[in-house]
């Protein structure tokens, strides 16, 4: 054959393939985030106009709120008015309630002439509009008008999709570094975008205190504040050689992040860590410490101190329970974190009050003072209408009392060593959440280049050992299986000082833990991923996030 003809054949052998196959290659630039549990794709698309109509036949008042806020930032990000009415007939979205899906489950089906939506409850409908959301231009999701955008059109296509676990989390420490309510929302922005559905707030620790209890205003005015601390800046890590502080939330901050998560469907879980990581509150109670008479200060410095809440004093147990009933006050969750981790003995083991209740009530150890404490604060929040939620050390440190904190019912969540911690915790019958010490904690580094951030670990923990990670040993029985209720990406700020460093460390990180929540494990597929990750880039920049590049294109 001659050399000239070859590229000929082959322009027509493309051309025909555009012809026969066209639902195939549309399906390849389909770009949605975490990947749909089940999708196909027709030829053909649907095309906004201004002036559209979104029918909302006989839904509740919350089902109709997604509908008016979804025609909000379709208006804001072009242009094009959509307007929500209770008529079906004509609608060119038709939203319609079908009890027989998930709570968090949704149909979509994109024709030329209709798109049509299906959830039970509001927070299906979210999801569903979030998706249509994603197939428009990346604007749209970051409600910003791009001037380069004139035309919105949605492919045909049909999704059926549903999470594969119920819990979907991120956690934000803001004790070690404190992060203001904007940063806070722009993550929050950030989860809704990936269908995530639970943030973690660490509000507390031995490197500050910062929320605000009315009952105990030192905890604030005394806790909130470091005489030093250390900082971050990208290459070098020194003190700052000035108090860091006061930093702090007030109520009304809190109550303000919970109300803009709740409209994403993001419930806000706080965690007061105790009785270990307790120092900030012990500097400004040192009443209830185990050592009242001596000088108490805000920790500097990383690691774990030995300075925790005196558990055996009737007083310092009521304090407990004092900030805990103002934390449920404040945060609507079902669930508040108490952390129950990394508390060492040498308090206790000094003090004479509590060597006097392990000796009367014949423990066995002195870990078994903190089983029991962390059974009255499960029992107060259990009369606050509440459920408890620790980290795995509760139930794997050394001689914790695992018969105490199974009566509790506690949801446990498993970092180190977060297997061991997932099977015992399952089959002890208590719920737990996955979330791996390494790939999971989103805050080390992702790289050994030089020009990565100085910070915990030595660069292996990268986009692709986050996305490879299951949370299901293969090996678990299917009804201990069903205690995993999800997975969370973990953020700890010893090392990251700033919002530029956390939004880069996070991202696209963050998005691997969301799809590991979300789809189903057949569906997930790395290569896809990265290049989804890759086209997302341009809804990142419109939102002005930094990111780290590594495995994008």
């Amino acid at each position: 054959m001659r050399s000239h003809i070859r590229p000929l054949i082959a322009a027509f052998a493309a051309a025909t393939m555009l012809l026969i196959r066209p639902a195939l290659l549309r399906a390849e630039v389909i770009n949605i985030t975490p990947c749909p549990m089940e999708i196909s794709v027709s030829a053909g698309n649907f095309t906004l106009t201004d002036g559209m109509r979104i029918g909302c036949p006989a839904l509740p008042d919350s089902m109709r709120a997604e509908a008016q806020r979804f025609a909000t930032t379709i208006y804001r990000a072009t242009g094009l008015t959509l307007s929500v009415t209770e008529r079906r007939s004509g609608a060119d979205f038709l939203l319609l309630r079908d009890s027989t899906l998930g709570r968090e489950a949704y149909r979509l089906s994109i024709t030329p002439r209709r798109v049509t939506l299906r959830a039970s409850t509001a927070t299906g409908l979210f999801y569903a509009l979030q998706t249509v959301k994603k197939l428009l231009p990346p604007g749209v999701m970051m409600g910003l008008r791009d001037p380069y955008e004139h035309r919105y059109v949605l492919p045909a296509l049909e999704i059926s999709d549903a999470p594969r676990f119920a819990y979907r989390g991120f956690m934000l420490d803001v004790s070690r570094h404190f992060f203001p309510v904007s940063e806070v929302k722009r993550m929050l922005d950030i989860m809704a975008a990936y269908n995530m559905n639970a943030f973690h707030w660490h509000l507390t620790d031995d490197q500050g205190w910062r929320a605000e209890i009315a009952k105990y205003p030192r905890l604030t005015t005394v806790g909130a504040t470091a005489a030093d601390a250390w900082m971050n800046s990208w290459v070098r890590e020194y003190r700052l050689g000035r108090p860091y502080g006061p930093f702090f939330y007030t109520r009304a901050e809190m109550e303000d992040v919970v109300s803009y998560a709740r409209e994403r469907h993001i419930t806000v879980i706080p965690e007061i860590d105790m009785p270990g990581h307790f120092q900030a509150a012990m500097a400004a109670y040192p009443e209830y410490s185990c050592t009242p008479a001596e000088k108490h200060e805000v920790w500097t410095d990383f690691g774990i101190s030995t300075d925790v809440l005196n558990v055996a004093s009737p007083a310092a147990v009521n304090f407990a329970r004092d900030i805990l009933t103002e934390i449920a006050a404040i945060f609507p969750s079902e669930y508040i974190h108490i952390g129950g981790d990394e508390c060492p003995l040498n308090a206790w083991q000094a003090n004479a009050e509590c060597r006097a209740m392990v000796e009367r009530e014949h423990m066995k150890s002195f870990r078994e003072l903190q089983s029991r404490f962390i059974a009255l604060m499960a029992e107060h929040l259990r009369g606050l209408g509440r459920k408890i939620v620790v980290w795995n050390e509760a139930i794997t440190a050394p001689d914790a009392d695992m018969s105490v904190i199974r009566s509790t019912g506690a949801t446990v969540f498993c970092w180190y060593p977060a297997v061991e911690g997932l099977r015992k915790a399952a089959s002890n019958g208590l719920d737990c959440v996955f979330t791996p010490w390494g790939p999971y904690y989103i805050n080390r580094r992702q790289s050994k280049a030089a020009n990565e951030p100085i910070g915990a670990g030595n660069g292996s923990d990268n986009l692709k050992a986050v996305y490879a990670v299951n949370p299901i040993p293969r090996d678990m029985s299917a009804a201990d299986a069903a205690r995993v209720k999800g997975v969370q990406a973990t953020f700890w700020s010893e090392h990251v000082s700033d919002n530029n460093t956390l939004e880069y460390l996070a991202l696209p990180r963050l998005m691997a833990v969301a799809e590991a929540g979300w789809s189903p494990e057949e569906k997930r597929d790395f290569r896809d991923f990265t290049r989804r990750m890759s086209e997302d880039r341009r809804m990142w920049d419109m939102g002005h996030y930094n990111y780290g590049r590594h495995f994008l294109k």
